[in-house]
């Protein structure tokens, strides 16, 4: 069976923590401690540790597409 993956193209590549935690519904501390596990690709853009947003889709994208397999 051949699904297609519709996603919305992303406006930026990146986000910080707080806009990340307001737009997903998270409390920061929240994202920060998924960001201190590893759970959330991050980048480091001069002293600020951003969410990588392109690295979180692909993720998402492969775990879709690892579940419609099994």
């Amino acid at each position: 069976m051949d699904q297609h993956i519709d996603i919305t193209l992303l406006k930026v590549p990146v986000s910080t923590q707080k806009e990340f935690a307001k737009d997903v519904g998270l409390t920061l501390s929240a994202v920060r401690n998924q960001v201190n596990r590893g759970y959330l690709p991050t980048i480091k853009i001069g002293r600020h540790r951003m969410i990588n947003l392109v690295e979180l889709t692909r993720m998402c994208i492969k775990a879709a597409a690892s579940n419609q397999a099994n």
